[in-house]
């Protein structure tokens, strides 16, 4: 009898994700051999830690817990293996990854790339799996036809369990975990990194009013990191959509006041990032 077919699946700490594990454990949990993997960046809001936490609890998953680690010179970051006690959350690995890299934003998107995808293909290969060997599966649902790229999938060998195991919309996640004890603890805009430049003008000032420390840390990287790396155009480079710092985002909302509304914008960071990302995001709107 040949090996199980094998899968890595990306737990990105959002309920979408969470019932995609929940997904490939009745379906496949007894003729596949799955990995289940997340990464931490370090800059999730506690409540998501607290939830692949309770996930891995209540789904058996034995879920391995990762993190990036930064080489100088031209290698990619690779991983180490942490757990639910000891991972970072002060910001201290985005930290370093923007040291090297300077400030992310959509022209310079390594966030996802030396955050996630390497660090889960460096894991990969030290437990000998080497590529081509499985398939990646991953989170998105199919009420997201815009995020599903099938060139891509067939390329990097990814599956989505959300739109072609189960139909899963929005509405059947929520629906899902709706009066559990252990659902993920935080509103729709909280979602992601904590003040994720993917995330909309809208979202941003509710977070703003919420607690203006949410801002502390991408200020922070602003006045470390601004001058890292090349850019893409004249002066520093600049993370949030419009080609605005983190001061000059704060100071904006300060001084709109409360009453303020920003316009929608549709699109953007969604209830938590992925580890390939295909959503585009336009930097600089007409």
């Amino acid at each position: 009898m040949g090996e199980r077919p094998r899968i890595r699946a990306s737990f990105s700490g959002g309920r979408s994700s969470a019932l995609m594990c929940e997904v490939l454990q009745d379906e496949y949990g007894d003729t596949h051999e799955i990995v289940y993997t997340f990464c931490n960046t370090s800059w999730e809001r506690p409540e998501t830690l607290d939830f692949a936490h309770a996930v891995d609890r209540h789904l058996g998953l034995n879920l391995v817990w990762l993190e990036a680690v930064v080489h100088p010179g031209r290698k990619s970051c690779t991983h180490r293996v942490v757990s639910y006690e000891t991972a970072k959350r002060n910001g201290e690995v985005f930290d370093a990854v923007a040291a090297k890299y300077g400030l992310p934003n959509q022209v310079f998107k390594w966030c996802t790339r030396e955050l996630k995808t390497n660090v889960m293909n460096s894991y990969a290969r030290s437990i000998g799996w080497l590529p081509g060997t499985y398939d990646t599966a991953i989170g998105i649902r199919a009420d997201e036809p815009r995020r599903v790229r099938r060139d891509v999938a067939e390329r990097e060998r990814i599956i989505y369990p959300l739109v072609d195991i189960r139909y899963v919309t929005k509405e059947d996640v929520l629906d899902h975990f709706e009066g559990q004890s252990w659902d993920l603890k935080i509103e729709e805009h909280q979602g992601n990194c904590i003040a994720c430049y993917k995330k909309s003008d809208r979202k941003l000032y509710t977070l703003y009013r919420e607690d203006p420390a949410n801002f502390d840390f991408p200020v922070r990287l602003d006045q470390l990191y601004r001058n890292v790396g090349p850019n893409n155009v004249p002066g520093p480079r600049k993370m949030y959509r419009g080609y605005e710092s983190a001061p000059d985002l704060v100071a904006r909302f300060e001084a709109a006041g409360p009453s303020y509304r920003p316009p929608i914008y549709e699109g953007g960071c969604s209830e938590s990032c992925e580890v390939y990302e295909t959503e585009q995001i336009e930097l600089f709107p007409a």
